[in-house]
């Protein structure tokens, strides 16, 4: 079963976080994990498509912070001059992982 801190030592690895980071990742692995669970509801998902969107929500989250400061990409030679920013919705990335199994939705 997935949880939270199964979920965290991927986000760091997925967002590359720094270890000092730990506890805001960990954080950001429970909100997403919530998230994506209130999202699915009752419906069966694969756990590793609910892995997939959570790791997406929870990286969306983590860039946040980020964001807010306005400097994401200096220093990181893979962003240099590709600022990110991170969607509104935290679960933006996850509904195209999500929408098979989901199911059509209601406008």
């Amino acid at each position: 079963m997935l949880t939270a801190e199964s979920l965290a030592p991927l986000l760091i690895a997925y967002t590359r976080a720094d270890a000092r980071d730990h506890s805001f990742v960990t954080s950001c692995a429970q909100q997403a994990l919530q998230l994506v669970r209130d999202r699915i509801g009752g419906r069966e998902v694969p756990e590793a498509i609910e892995q997939a969107a959570a790791l997406e929500v929870g990286a969306n989250l983590y860039g946040r912070r980020m964001s807010a400061i306005g400097t994401p990409s200096y220093g990181d030679p893979e962003l240099l001059g590709n600022p990110a920013r991170p969607a509104l919705d935290p679960l933006t990335p996850a509904y195209a992982i999500l929408r098979p199994y989901l199911g059509p939705g209601i406008a």
